[in-house]
């Protein structure tokens, strides 16, 4: 889109007269509607989840074969097993497993709260990360330690070379690996820091899961077979404990060093910075991540609070740094659609509503309140004015170009989506829910809950039509 406006299809000229030939022009576009499994069958991310979901189950038993079978080892000049994983242990590590995913995975999603990512992609991000990055990461680390001729089966980290020089890189680059497929094949999705940063950490939260349940099934599996090792219940649950709360944050932290410098890297016109950012955030996340397991694996236990504390302080430094983020996308966003509304393509008060995070829930939860349908569509329309802003935004950074058919689809968008939805926050208010006649103490029971949105002569006339390429 120019900065400058231009009469298109559909514009009023000063006079007040149409000219002949451009009523059908100012028609609303009609909009063949499929049916639901055709828009299903149509959408290639069906296609990825179906992949995704027989890949990893795939991967996932083949883990699960490997680590339940014996292991035969020579130690000494002596032979021996070491006995495999038992499925009593797997059920019970993902008991304990999945809360601190659950916790995790909601904050990420959380925290992409502009142009929000679909389901989709959530579930690939969580999946890559569970099933082929903690695949790769087991057989590249086993054969990086049989290299290093380290002691002690399947598990790597059980020695300190493979967990400190190889463990780092090898991980991190097959959590980050998503991220730069969605660059590559989706980079128009890719936005931002904060929309980056919660992929990154889906991913990062897949792996510590599953490689969670395979620390505290190994624990609990050891403990079974080990009587100098006590009580399993007690072991598991001091593992749990360390993995699952206190140090849960450390996958997550190092790839979303990845993140941003990929995130800065697809924002920036530079090619230098194209190109040094993400290896830059690379580089920390590996470096970051061998100096956790460095100082885990060296220093003594009763000393490592000190670091603890250390690791929590960058970790609330990552945390200021997306909040400040998050609030300066809410000023991009506003000052975006502000162009639009300048022009009169949007009303006045839509910067500002879209723009706002508070705006946003308040008026989501306000058409919550007048059913599903009215939700939906209200939902629509700030997913559709926000990606109108990041277009927008994409044309000022001078990193897209011919953008004035993609404008013009979604300024149509929302104007047929407006009086459906609600897409203003004064006067704003929650109505009590329409309660079944059977229901006791009902009154009224012939009442009818109407939503009567503002019809669209109610609006200021617009002084501009949408650009038309």
């Amino acid at each position: 889109m120019t900065s400058s406006p231009r009469l298109g299809r559909g514009a009023e000229p000063a006079g007040g007269v149409i000219p002949a030939g451009t009523v059908a022009a100012m028609r609303e576009p009609t909009i063949i509607r499929r049916p639901w499994w055709a828009r299903l069958v149509r959408n290639p991310w069906t296609w990825i989840v179906l992949a995704m979901l027989i890949a990893s189950a795939l991967l996932l038993y083949g883990q699960y074969l490997q680590l339940h079978a014996d292991v035969e080892v020579e130690q000494n000049g002596k032979k021996g097993v070491i006995p495999g994983i038992t499925m009593r242990s797997f059920k019970l590590a993902a008991h304990y497993a999945w809360p601190t995913a659950a916790v995790w995975s909601l904050l990420f999603i959380w925290l992409d709260r502009f142009r929000t990512q679909h389901l989709a992609m959530w579930f690939t991000a969580f999946a890559w990360g569970a099933a082929v990055a903690t695949s790769a990461s087991l057989v590249v680390n086993s054969w990086m330690a049989k290299l290093l001729s380290v002691q002690g089966g399947y598990d790597p980290s059980q020695g300190a070379g493979p967990a400190i020089y190889s463990a780092p890189f090898v991980e991190e680059t097959c959590k980050a690996t998503i991220l730069f497929l969605f660059a590559v094949f989706m980079r128009r999705r890719l936005t931002s820091i904060v929309q980056t940063v919660s992929l990154a950490g889906l991913s990062a939260i897949g792996f510590a899961f599953v490689e969670n349940i395979i620390y505290y099934a190994r624990a609990d599996n050891y403990a079974r077979v080990t009587i100098q090792a006590g009580d399993p219940t007690r072991a598991v649950r001091q593992l749990v404990l360390l993995r699952g709360v206190f140090t849960s944050f450390g996958h997550p932290l190092f790839t979303s060093m990845t993140a941003i410098g990929l995130a800065i890297g697809l924002r920036s016109r530079s090619r230098l910075v194209r190109i040094l950012a993400p290896v830059t955030g690379f580089m920390g996340a590996a470096i970051g991540h061998m100096a956790f397991n460095g100082i885990s694996s060296v220093v003594p236990e009763k000393n490592l609070k000190m670091y603890w504390f250390m690791a929590l302080g960058v970790v609330a430094m990552l945390v200021g740094f997306l909040v400040i983020r998050l609030l300066r996308e809410g000023t991009m966003v506003r000052n975006r659609l502000a162009d639009y509304a300048v022009m009169g393509w949007l009303e006045p008060r839509d910067p500002f509503v879209v723009g706002s995070l508070l705006k946003r829930f308040w008026i989501a939860a306000v058409a919550l309140s007048y059913g599903p349908r009215t939700w939906w569509r209200t939902l629509l329309f700030l997913r559709t004015a926000t990606e109108l802003a990041y277009l927008r935004d994409a044309v000022v950074r001078g990193i897209a170009d011919g953008t004035e058919a993609e404008e013009v689809l979604l300024l149509d968008r929302l104007r047929q989506v407006r009086p459906l939805a609600i897409t203003e926050s004064k006067g704003a208010r929650l109505i009590a829910p329409r309660l079944p006649r059977w229901w006791p103490g009902r009154r009224g029971g012939d009442q009818v809950r109407v939503f009567a949105p503002p019809s669209p002569g109610a609006r200021p006339a617009v002084s501009w039509a949408p650009p038309r390429p």
